[in-house]
């Protein structure tokens, strides 16, 4: 069957049957439990991911994003088809899918009783419709409302629905929204985020063999599906540089595309005068046209400095990220000019994150070694907030200088460099990532870290002879967290948006150091709640549920650093998919010290050995 008949004949549109994937993963949702993950196994575990299906099901509330021609309006189509009782789109939602793109198939973990759904269009009135649904009192429902960033006002309509969803226990919410939009849009806490994959290569290869039909061989491990059926149509593997030329001119989501074409075709002058004059109209096409450029392009530098300009919003400059090289005169510049931005605070989220990955790639300037004093004193302790940290009371600690920042996949890569270290981190070597937390680390090589920069840093004179660099214990590392007053939180004494990376910011994953300035700790240290997991030597315990070493502290053993290896060791302050009630100073948590995980990291104090 050749793909032109495919087109007209209908067997193309059974591939918006195929499940899509999610970026939130089965090991991520065990990790909130904090299991054991051994540093024994043989290498990283392959990554099982939910179906989109799943988590619609799985939370009250959800946000899903993907970038244009990522299946959005499709799923939302198909979705509210297959649970209003359209046998061939309740497919969708009852098949097994591939979780990965090595070709694991399972079945899909779907509740016995689903409940009707409303779709809300692009060109519907969402506001409207919520207040529909919150009349229908009882009747269970799930409003899906599609292209959130075309939305009049998309922070008030998300803050209006998950109110909502608060209000009608009955009332399920599905969002989904453009991804690059979705950067500059703040999202209230009540309403969790998670990006899409796409198709997974052997879904893909699956359905072109029972259908006759080739994509040449496409070999990415996740494909957008507008590009994979544009693919099919073609007999080849589209890139999304083609789309704008080869899409029909009746499909929505290559509307960016044509946009980010017509940009291109225009002179640097005329680019940059469009940019200038209506930014927020021209950044999403933009952003793609420089993702295609290029730094090594001709045209690049000379875009990049227009760009660059010290009048330009964080948005702009991030495009501009996209046609810098490292090492020239530009990536000086923009890389300046984002440390000031990230050092001031007060941008969405999404736009901050991405600003720390370039700002990685180009070559992050600050010394993220740097380190903070905290004095000797009595300092709070513990707290109500769970039976494992109770009860509140004073330790006292000594005069130690504690790391700003976790330490960086940069730092750590140094260490297993010269020491030939085995490092077993998926991502810890990317350069994009270069200024984010290490992971997928255990105790001991934290603690082998702590040896090889107490040497190093001897040498550069940054410490004294008489001075080691090693973990904290749990009492120094809630001092520094809490300060001498014991705030819950190293801001203050609520939860507070966009000061910490917890499952409230929505990245699942780590992210560049710094990037929260709001919620900086009284000792000046940065990123003390969320983020990462740390390592502290204090001793907890065998028994995940209950330590052994319970507080109040005192001085029964619990720092001996020579206990066996199936008596876990404190971790503090949570990590990125943590709730506020773990992303603390006052929670404790626990693993064996021979335990990883990509959300566990660690920081280093300096005191007199």
């Amino acid at each position: 069957m050749t793909p032109e008949k495919t087109a007209t004949g209908g067997g193309l549109h059974d591939a918006s049957i195929l499940p899509l994937l999610t970026r939130f993963t089965h090991e991520d949702k065990e990790a909130k439990g904090l299991r054991a993950f051994s540093g024994e196994a043989a290498g990283p575990s392959r990554p099982v991911h939910f179906t989109a299906a799943e988590m619609v099901f799985m939370f009250p509330a959800l946000l899903l994003h993907a970038p244009d021609g990522g299946g959005k309006t499709t799923f939302a189509r198909l979705l509210s088809e297959a649970l209003n009782g359209e046998g061939r789109a309740r497919d969708h939602l009852l098949r097994p899918a591939y979780r990965n793109a090595e070709g694991d198939l399972l079945a899909q973990d779907l509740p016995d009783a689903l409940p009707e759904a409303v779709l809300c269009g692009r060109d519907d009135d969402a506001d409207a419709m919520l207040s529909a649904m919150l009349a229908r009192g009882d009747t269970p429902v799930l409003l899906i409302i599609d292209a959130l960033e075309t939305r009049a006002d998309p922070e008030a309509l998300l803050a209006r629905s998950a109110a909502a969803v608060g209000d009608n226990p009955k009332l399920r919410l599905l969002i989904l929204c453009e991804s690059r939009a979705l950067e500059g849009i703040r999202r209230p806490g009540g309403i969790p985020e998670y990006g899409l994959l796409g198709l997974a290569r052997p879904d893909r290869a699956a359905f072109e063999r029972g259908n006759g039909l080739s994509a040449a061989d496409d070999d990415r491990d996740y494909v957008l599906p507008g590009l994979w059926r544009l693919s099919l149509e073609r007999g080849r593997p589209v890139a999304p540089r083609d789309v704008a030329a080869l899409a029909p001119a009746d499909v929505d989501w290559a509307e960016t595309f044509r946009d980010a074409a017509a940009l291109e075709a225009k002179s640097d002058e005329a680019l940059l005068e469009a940019v200038t004059a209506r930014p927020d109209r021209w950044v999403g096409p933009l952003d793609l046209l420089c993702d295609w450029i290029g730094p090594d392009a001709p045209r690049a530098a000379a875009l990049a400095r227009g760009l660059a300009r010290s009048d330009a919003n964080l948005p702009v400059l991030l495009c501009a990220g996209r046609l810098v090289a490292t090492g020239t005169a530009e990536a000086e510049a923009l890389t300046a000019a984002l440390v000031d931005a990230i050092a001031t605070g007060g941008e969405p989220v999404g736009l901050r994150r991405r600003a720390g990955e370039v700002l990685a790639r180009l070559g992050d300037p600050r010394d993220l070694e740097a380190l903070a004093s905290v004095p000797a004193g009595l300092y709070p302790m513990g707290g109500d907030i769970h039976p494992n940290s109770a009860p509140a009371h004073h330790a006292p600690v000594g005069d130690f200088r504690i790391g700003v920042y976790p330490v960086v996949n940069a730092g750590y890569l140094r260490f297993v460099t010269e020491t030939g270290r085995s490092w077993k981190s998926v991502n810890g070597r990317n350069p994009e990532r270069s200024s984010h937390p290490a992971t997928d680390l255990t105790w001991h090589d934290a603690r082998a870290y702590c040896a090889w920069v107490t040497e190093k840093w001897r040498a550069e004179g940054r410490i004294a002879a008489d001075e080691i660099a090693r973990l904290p214990c749990e009492r120094e590392w809630e001092a520094a967290a809490r300060g001498s007053s014991g705030r819950l939180y190293p801001w203050g004494e609520a939860w507070a948006a966009e000061h910490a990376n917890g499952e409230e910011t929505g990245f699942n994953d780590i992210c560049t150091v710094g990037l929260f300035p709001e919620g900086r700790a009284p000792s000046g240290a940065l990123d003390m709640a969320g983020q990462v997991w740390e390592w502290c030597t204090t001793l907890w315990g065998p028994d995940m549920a209950t330590p052994s070493f319970a507080f109040p502290w005192q001085a029964d053993g619990r720092e001996a650093l020579d206990a066996p290896a199936d008596i876990r060791r404190v971790l503090r302050g949570g990590c990125f998919s943590s709730p506020a009630w773990k992303a603390n100073g006052v929670y404790r948590g626990s693993l064996e010290p021979a335990g990883s995980w990509r959300g566990n990291g660690f920081r280093v104090i300096v005191a007199r050995g």
